[in-house]
C-alpha cells in the first residue's frame, strides 16, 4: 500500500524518488513498453497510484502511451536509452549510407514514440548540406507525424485501432497550402502510401520539402521509417527500389532485444 500524502518537502522528494525510479524502470525496459501492472509492482504502489505516475511523465514527455496499453519512454527520455538507439544506429549505418549514395540525397531513419517522430540517424546530402540541415533543424522533434511521409509509412504499420487514436486529434493545423488538414486526408494518403508500397511527402510540412518514406516493423515492437527528403521533385521509382532495399537489410540487423527479468532489475 502507499503511504499517507504528507505535506512538506518530505512528500515531494518521495514523488520525486518514484518518478526517477519509474523512469528508470522504463529505461532499462527498452524498447519493451510497461503496463500500469508492471510499475505497480516493480516499485510497490498501488494501481491508481502507478497509474498517476505514468500519465504524469506522459504529459511532460518522458514516457509515451504505446500500443496494448503500455507505457514506453518519452521522447524527452529517449536519450537515456543508449544501448538501444546505438543498436539501431548500428544497425542503420551501412543502409542509411548506400541509400544517401545511391540518390544523392539526405537520407533519415526515424522511430515512433507514442505520437511523435523521434529521428534516430541522418545522412546529409551530397549537395545543398547545409540548406538541408537548417531545415531539418526547424522541425527538431515536433515532426507531425500525420503530415509528413516519414510519418504516415510509420502509422500505416500500425493496427487500425491505434493508428485511429494517433490521428484522433484532428483538425489539424495548415502549415502549407499542401497540408492534410483532416483524419479523412490523412487516412487517403496512408491507404494510398500503403498500396503503393512508398509514401511521398510534396511540400506538405515544408514548402520546399520533399520526402519518399518506408516503414520498418522491429523485432521489438518497434515502427520505424527509412525516408530520403531533397529539395526537387523525386524520381519515385527510383526512391521506391533503393529504400526497399535498403528497408529489408535493416530490419534483418535490428536486434531482438530480450525483456530484462525482475531479478536484474532490483536495486
Amino acid at each position: 500500500m502507499d503511504e499517507p500524502l504528507e505535506a512538506g518537502p518530505r512528500s515531494g522528494v518521495r514523488s520525486v524518488e518514484r518518478a526517477l525510479a519509474a523512469l528508470d524502470y522504463l529505461v532499462a525496459i527498452a524498447p519493451h513498453g510497461a503496463r500500469v501492472t508492471d510499475l505497480a509492482r516493480h516499485l510497490g504502489l498501488s494501481l491508481a497510484a502507478s497509474s498517476r505516475l505514468l500519465a504524469t511523465m506522459a504529459e511532460s514527455g518522458y514516457a509515451s502511451r504505446a500500443g496494448d496499453r503500455r507505457f514506453t519512454l518519452g521522447p524527452r527520455a529517449l536519450p537515456l536509452a543508449q544501448h538501444w538507439m546505438a543498436d539501431l544506429r548500428a544497425a542503420a549505418e551501412q543502409p542509411v549510407a548506400r541509400a544517401g549514395l545511391a540518390t544523392g540525397e539526405s537520407v533519415m531513419l526515424s522511430v515512433l514514440i507514442g505520437d511523435s517522430l523521434v529521428p534516430v540517424t541522418w545522412h546529409p546530402p551530397g549537395r545543398r548540406a547545409e540548406e538541408m540541415r537548417a531545415r531539418l533543424t526547424e522541425l527538431q522533434t515536433t515532426i507531425p507525424v500525420w503530415a509528413t511521409a516519414n510519418g504516415r509509412s510509420m502509422l500505416g504499420r500500425l493496427p487500425p485501432a491505434r493508428r485511429s487514436r494517433l490521428l484522433a486529434t484532428g483538425p489539424y493545423p495548415k502549415l502549407t497550402a499542401r497540408t492534410p488538414t483532416t483524419t479523412a486526408e490523412v487516412s487517403r494518403k496512408i491507404q494510398h502510401g500503403e498500396r503503393a508500397g512508398l509514401h511521398v511527402e510534396r511540400g506538405e510540412v515544408l514548402p520546399f520539402l520533399r520526402c519518399c518514406a518506408v516503414g520498418i516493423d522491429g523485432p521489438n515492437g518497434e515502427v520505424l521509417s527509412l525516408a530520403v527528403m531533397s529539395f526537387g521533385e523525386p524520381d519515385e521509382t527510383r526512391m521506391y527500389n533503393v529504400l526497399r532495399r535498403e528497408v529489408r537489410d535493416i530490419g534483418n540487423g535490428l536486434p531482438a532485444v530480450p525483456m530484462p527479468r525482475p531479478e536484474e532489475l532490483a536495486g
